[in-house]
């Protein structure tokens, strides 16, 4: 029996349409003030905030600045103004819940060596038991490359991510929906607020990671060694729960994959003296005083391997 590709390619055609046409219509129908898409979906992330703001600030055409990227942990932990006072300029591409599959096309559609004098890597176990979704929702909206949004997009694998870029293609966003009160500028997160509390004791998570993204973690390594652009990894401080055996697992991971390449790992997860309650604005993250103390820690041990010089008049901060 012949298949009657013209009524398939003409109901596939029909199918595309009507989706279009739909997608359109709740991009630009408003209720209460927005569009009504965003009522469709809770994975839908508006257009603003950091990421918005930050990536829309970027200059790719900037030289020779050290570009901090990852996660939450990396725009809230990593404060591009401490490398800035000590003499290196600096920029961080930090995002919400941003993992390896996300900071892989960031790195492809952005950085190269001449903008990227030294890319410092942000990882933590979080973003290897992430799907991703979350990240895509937020970056699909707030990044200005279309291919960078169509990769994440694509390697997903998943219907929703289709409607975020039908969401991303026929809607406006020309100008952000909201604000970051927070948001400092070079890309980071300032919060002001300790948390104050004890980190509960340590806790053994089962789950194993999701496989794309340890894979993702490795093809950004690759990347950046086939680019020529200087690469560390790092985890910054961390609360007393999120130490010990919670952290074996990832560090393990981190040093297979490095293994052989002469990139370090750089893990402040467990350096002494940190301070559980006053460094961390929650259980997670660094609060301004802890990103500023990290950062100047961090500044030193990449002045002392030789990946940033030691500027005169900028001497290594006390330990």
């Amino acid at each position: 029996m012949a298949i009657p590709w013209k009524r398939v390619l003409l109901f596939i055609g029909t199918t595309v349409a009507l989706y279009l046409l739909a997608v359109w219509a709740m991009c630009h129908v408003r209720f209460q003030g927005r569009p009504l898409i965003y009522r469709t979906g809770d994975y839908y992330n508006w257009p603003g905030g950091e990421s918005w703001a930050s990536f829309h600030a970027f200059d790719p055409d900037a030289r020779g600045q050290v570009v901090i990227i990852g996660s939450s942990h990396a725009y809230r932990g990593y404060d591009p103004f401490v490398f800035t006072a000590r003499g290196h300029a600096a920029y961080n591409l930090g995002s919400s819940a941003q993992t390896p599959l996300n900071t892989f096309y960031l790195i492809k559609e952005f950085l190269d060596s001449t903008n990227c004098r030294l890319l410092v890597l942000d990882i933590y176990e979080g973003v290897m038991l992430n799907d991703g979704l979350e990240s895509t929702s937020d970056l699909t909206q707030n990044q200005p490359s279309d291919a960078a949004a169509l990769g994440m997009a694509w390697s997903m694998r998943d219907l929703r991510a289709l409607n975020m870029m039908a969401l991303r293609m026929l809607s406006d966003r020309s100008e952000p929906f909201y604000s970051n009160p927070s948001y400092a500028g070079l890309g980071f997160c300032r919060h002001p607020d300790s948390v104050g509390t004890e980190a509960p004791a340590p806790k053994v998570d089962q789950r194993p990671f999701i496989a794309r993204q340890p894979q993702f973690f490795a093809e950004c390594i690759r990347l950046c060694r086939e680019r020529g652009i200087p690469v560390v990894v790092a985890s910054h401080y961390a609360r007393r729960n999120r130490r010990g055996i919670a952290h074996t697992k990832l560090t393990q991971l981190v040093d297979s994959t490095l293994q052989g390449t002469g990139i370090p790992y750089l893990d402040f997860t467990e350096m002494p003296g940190i301070d559980d309650r006053n460094w961390f604005a929650d259980h997670n993250h660094l609060n301004a005083a802890g990103a500023r103390i990290f950062t100047e820690q961090l500044v030193d041990t990449l002045e002392s391997l030789g990946y940033l010089p030691r500027l005169r008049g900028t001497p290594a901060s006390a330990p």
